[in-house]
């Protein structure tokens, strides 16, 4: 009896060994830069871990040099399925890896559960990464830890002013909504007010004459007709570029893992 005590004894210590192991293998912060420093990712790790803590929300960030040949979004959103416990969250990745082209994306944000609140509005993405920017350029050029960690900071406190207010995210920018109106009643002003003066030039005033003597000047002949043909048209097309703005390109659909997400990806 005492030999199968024991057998259960050791055997419920080492799952709970397993456990605790797999539990501390889950990460809020990844560096595969080894651009930071221990204690600057045992900072941000403290704050994600506080949030989790006090909300059950996941928060993730992650400098990278390579994403293993996947999307940008592909391989943010299943960090999040390997790394995270729950389905509420939010995930940014900036990755440091050099492109053979100008379009591809280098930083993504996705939200999970509660968080899509948040990296899916367009609006707060752009706000955020207006202020994240320079320190995630200088982090990339000159190998500072020291600035993607104050990147980070912008991240981790906008996650919590998120959680602090009730998961209820952010409605549009009212200054930005009140300007696109302004430029879109401008523009249909300025349209309207251009068709209406050519229209207007088109109009001729005239006086019906009972005969060919009202055409005549003198001794001499004014009756003249002028008209322009056109035999061909030539039409060139301009490929307009597209700009998805500092929110970047927007995301979304449902990860490896079968969890819904929401966000956005862009190039800094």
């Amino acid at each position: 009896m005492k030999k199968i005590l024991s057998v259960l004894f050791t055997v419920i210590l080492l799952a709970s060994l397993v456990s605790v192991s797999a539990s501390a293998a889950k990460r809020h912060v990844i560096d595969n830069t080894g651009t930071m420093s221990s204690s600057q990712i045992a900072q941000i790790e403290a704050t994600c871990k506080a949030i989790k803590s006090e909300y059950s929300f996941d928060v993730i960030y992650v400098i990278t040099n390579t994403i293993g040949g996947k999307s940008l979004e592909r391989y943010t959103t299943d960090i999040y399925d390997e790394e995270c416990e729950f389905d509420d969250g939010v995930i940014f990745v900036f990755n440091t890896e050099e492109f053979g082209y100008e379009d591809e994306e280098n930083w993504a944000m996705i939200g999970f559960g509660k968080g899509k609140k948040l990296a899916g509005n367009e609006d707060t993405r752009a706000a955020l990464m207006d202020k994240m920017t320079y320190d995630l350029k200088r982090g990339r050029d000159y190998g500072s830890g020291e600035n993607f960690y104050n990147a980070s900071i912008y991240f981790t406190n906008k996650c919590r002013s998120f959680c602090d207010g009730g998961f209820k995210g952010e409605p549009k920018d009212p200054g930005k909504v009140a300007i696109r109106i302004v430029i879109g009643l401008a523009v249909g002003l300025f349209v309207g007010l251009s068709v209406t003066k050519k229209e207007k030039k088109k109009l001729t005033t005239a006086v019906k004459q009972k005969g060919a003597l009202g055409y005549m000047i003198g001794d001499k002949s004014s009756i003249t007709v002028s008209r322009d043909i056109f035999l061909y048209s030539h039409t060139t097309k301009v490929r307009r570029e597209s700009n998805s703005g500092s929110g970047g390109r927007s995301y979304g659909g449902t990860s490896g893992g079968g969890r819904s997400y929401s966000g956005g990806g862009g190039r800094i």
